[in-house]
């Protein structure tokens, strides 16, 4: 039987929504797994389940339900067969696999060798009932036209993956990663650049970067078709060069759902079904789950004032802060971040001077035609992290 939830005086969560819970597990053959209150009045994942893939599942239809804020984090105990056992045999490599050392981080790279890029950028979705953007492909476009110019970043051609709408595919996205981590060496530098819808928070809070393809049905398939945090983890940490700029322009609102019938919980904003609210993501998250820093050098510590353009490093840029949207603006027919970011890149020619630039002109411009709050961030692994694109 379901707990009470008259205890939980904040928690907006219900026996009702419990019910509710358990009966979708039933449906979608979750025929072991349960709910029940954690100490806070949030959903906790109860019973067995056969792999991750069904936790998943369950995380997914108990957001539908109560919404991400009032779902518990903690993973269930009882996991028949466990992610951890399926990559057991990775971690001890064979004779015969190649074993890259590690590269000494306090070594600084010599003069940039050669230039890489993956640009993406999807206005148009597969799944039509994904809200489409209006400007994320013009985005891509002219950052592609940008850094390929003699007069903006002289990369070559041949060197970057300009993938927009159709060609921007999960599968297409993951295979430049492995292009470029295969060619880019100690001394290259590597940007990668994002302009597309953001998912709702995962059931382990990741927010990743929807692709053409991505799926919305069942709800948990929007993360598992999208470009996930943990790969792009994987592909900076495994990334030989020293030098590596990633952008993200991504719009993360509930917004790009509402034509999905089921995808976004019932109630009020306090559920997180408000259609216009925003996700983002933070510094935390952003050093942790993503760059995958331990020390990492945050904008409030005044890394501006002690970075220089000779700087190297890993540099990530988000076009908005936890809890806000990224606009796109009717004026400038492009992204405000995007729109600004490149300005300054071209005025300057270092990625320092440029978010400097539009980090105000961005909050500025947003206030001023969307009445709404958006603050660009920047997280960094050293604090001479300024890099010169050119």
């Amino acid at each position: 039987m379901v707990q009470d939830a008259l205890a939980y005086n904040d928690s907006p969560v219900k026996s009702s929504h419990l019910e509710m819970i358990e009966a979708l597990f039933a449906e979608n053959g979750l025929k072991e797994a349960s709910v029940s209150f954690d100490r806070t009045g949030r959903v906790e994942l109860k019973g067995s389940y056969e792999d991750m893939r069904g936790v998943n599942l369950a995380f997914s239809l108990a957001q539908t339900v109560v919404g991400v804020k009032w779902v518990s984090p903690v993973t269930p105990e009882n996991i028949k067969v466990k992610e951890w056992e399926k990559k057991l045999s990775s971690l001890f490599p064979t004779k015969e696999q190649e074993i890259v050392p590690p590269f000494l981080e306090s070594t600084s790279p010599g003069v940039i060798d050669n230039k890489y890029a993956i640009v993406v950028g999807v206005s148009k979705f597969k799944e039509q009932r994904i809200t489409p953007l209006e400007y994320a492909d013009d985005d891509a476009q002219a950052f592609y036209d940008f850094i390929v110019n003699s007069e903006g970043g002289n990369f070559k051609r041949e060197n970057v993956f300009l993938l927009m709408n159709e060609k921007a595919t999960r599968e297409n996205i993951i295979s430049a990663f492995e292009n470029v981590k295969s060619k880019a060496k100690e001394n290259d530098l590597v940007i990668l650049y994002f302009s597309t819808h953001g998912t709702p928070p995962g059931p382990f809070g990741g927010v990743h970067m929807v692709t053409y393809d991505s799926v919305v049905k069942p709800r948990q398939a929007i993360w598992e078709t999208s470009i996930t945090d943990e790969m792009l983890k994987e592909f900076i940490s495994s990334l030989r060069s020293k030098r590596l700029i990633v952008v993200m322009d991504a719009c993360y609102s509930n917004g790009a759902y509402k034509q999905v019938p089921g995808f976004l919980p019932p109630g009020g904003k306090s559920l997180g079904a408000d259609e216009e609210e925003g996700f983002g993501n933070s510094k935390a998250y952003m050093a942790k789950r993503i760059l995958g820093a331990k020390d990492i050098v945050l904008e409030d510590e005044d890394i501006t004032k002690s970075a220089s353009k000779g700087g190297w490093g890993k540099v990530l840029f988000s076009a908005s802060d936890a809890g806000e949207k990224s606009w796109e603006s009717d004026t400038l027919k492009h992204s405000f971040f995007t729109y600004y970011f490149m300005d300054g890149l071209k005025k300057y020619g270092d990625i320092k001077q440029a978010f400097e630039y539009a980090k105000p002109k961005v909050t500025s411009g947003v206030r001023k035609e969307k009445d709404a709050e958006q603050h660009p961030q920047v997280v960094a692994d050293r604090k001479e992290w300024d890099i010169a694109i050119k």
